[in-house]
């Protein structure tokens, strides 16, 4: 009867850690590209950008972007999700005219 009991709560910590895998997942890939939009929105702010912190911001950005690709399609992807990703999009693509006026100023 104990290993009944044990087999099925080996099996239901199994089940629950795969189902929680999938929100990890999406939770972690939606921080990595704020975090990138943070670093893009305090490059728009400054005077100047040099080249080497644009460059970094770029890499930043196309090491997110396969990542946010493969999250859309996880079975706990929700509207909420879908609605955080597009405010972040138009805060990156804000930062990124900001920036963009800022390179060609100079």
């Amino acid at each position: 009867m104990k290993k009944v009991i044990f087999c099925a709560m080996v099996l239901f910590l199994a089940l629950t850690a795969s189902v929680f895998a999938d929100r990890v997942a999406i939770d972690d890939t939606i921080k990595a590209y704020e975090a990138v939009i943070v670093e893009a929105e305090s490059l728009a702010a400054m005077q100047l950008i040099a080249p080497s912190d644009f460059s970094a911001l770029e890499g930043k950005a196309e090491a997110v972007g396969p990542a946010l690709q493969g999250i859309e399609n996880e079975r706990e992807w929700t509207i909420q999700d879908t609605k955080a990703l597009a405010e972040l999009n138009v805060r990156f693509n804000a930062a990124m005219t900001a920036i963009a006026k800022i390179i060609i100023k100079y």
